[in-house]
């Protein structure tokens, strides 16, 4: 009974500092301007030996420092056995750093951080996610780092070092939606033709979405037209979903035509192995920054930058393309790039809101919730 007790005591006080950070961190993002990523154009081959020259240069400067520290603590939301993948693989890249990690949900990662922050605490090194850095640096809980290899990047944050990409494809089943009813675009998937047909993520959840409506808010600068695209997912009367990947496989399995959206790599994997699965290559992708963020207090703080530039680095990008995650760099050639996987001169759709990426619920709740549950 004791301990059930306190168990319960700790879930409300986690509860209630959940709560107090978020606002804490939203009032943070006010008060102080927020830097954003920004697109780059495709790197020249100069800009792909600079990178790599300077990557080389600022290696053999940080790997002393990051021996001498000894140890490499991240925190992330991706899959345990891509953490393990790439920490093991700079492990023994680098030699005589020990790499531990913590795996959670953004909202975990955050509460926790902010929770050590708050204490002072020198805990975590490095904040390997999507969401969680943007609104981290918001509550002033991340250093500011500028990768060396920056003019190779899709998307270039100048405080957040962004070493994958979330891209979303508009994707089908094939045997259930021939190629002349395809959407045309991401915005005629809410034509009433498609009602009842779409497998659709959850827009006030903070996913994949949710990200994707950011990113067309910025393109269209249409509030008018905003209005009308979300009124028209509502009026396709279907469910919507907290899992994309739970999403995409009943797509897959062919219960839903169209899924909206699901992630370049996911429908790649899906399409060699011979499933009834593909993408519309003429819609642009979204493109969502994943980041290595280094925390304010970092015990390690060499480490961290060495890791950073390590998985932007051409080895890093391996490493990560080979755990089927997206490349960051605009030079890097694989089959979930965005050169290789889409038309030449396709013009990806960045996430660059600087509310959404700092804090999504408030950007949700201002921009889409009214419409949405209205």
């Amino acid at each position: 009974m004791v301990k059930n007790t306190t168990l319960t005591a700790a879930i409300v006080f986690l509860a209630s500092v959940c709560t107090a950070q978020s606002g804490w961190a939203a009032e943070k993002a006010a008060d102080k301007p927020a830097q954003k990523p920004v697109q780059k154009a495709q790197p020249s081959g100069n800009a792909t030996m600079a990178a790599a020259k300077a990557f080389e240069k600022v290696s053999k400067e940080l790997y002393p420092k990051a021996k001498k520290e000894g140890a490499l603590i991240i925190y992330s939301v991706w899959d345990i056995e891509h953490i393990r993948a790439i920490s093991d693989a700079f492990s023994k890249r680098y030699p005589g750093i020990k790499t531990s990690y913590w795996q959670g949900r953004n909202p975990e990662i955050v509460t926790r951080v902010l929770t050590e922050f708050q204490g002072g605490q020198p805990s975590v090194d490095t904040i390997l996610s999507d969401n969680a850095p943007s609104v981290l640096r918001a509550a002033g809980a991340m250093a500011s780092y500028e990768t060396v290899q920056k003019d190779v990047l899709v998307l270039h944050d100048p405080t957040l070092p962004t070493v994958s990409l979330q891209v979303q494809a508009l994707t089908y089943n094939t045997k259930k939606l021939k190629p002349a009813d395809l959407p045309k675009s991401w915005e005629d998937v809410a034509n009433p033709k498609y009602k009842g047909l779409v497998a659709l993520d959850d827009p006030m959840r903070a996913g994949p979405l949710s990200s994707m409506l950011a990113g067309l808010w910025t393109q269209w600068n249409d509030q008018t037209r905003f209005n009308k695209f979300i009124k028209g997912l509502k009026a396709l009367n279907v469910p919507v979903h907290k899992s994309t990947s739970a999403m995409f496989r009943l797509v897959v399995a062919g219960e839903y035509e169209i899924c909206m959206p699901a992630l370049l790599h996911d429908v790649i994997h899906d399409k060699e192995k011979g499933t009834p699965i593909d993408y519309v290559k003429s819609v642009p992708p979204i493109v969502f920054p994943r980041q290595a963020g280094i925390y304010a207090k970092a015990p390690h703080p060499s480490a961290a930058k060495l890791f950073a530039e390590w998985l932007i680095s051409e080895e890093g990008q391996k490493t990560i393309d080979g755990i089927g995650r997206e490349s960051s760099r605009n030079d890097f050639k694989s089959k979930t790039s965005i050169e290789m996987a889409f038309p030449k001169g396709t013009k990806a759709i960045p996430v660059t809101d600087k509310l959404y990426l700092e804090d999504p619920k408030k950007w949700l709740d201002r921009n889409v919730k009214p419409i949405w549950e209205g």
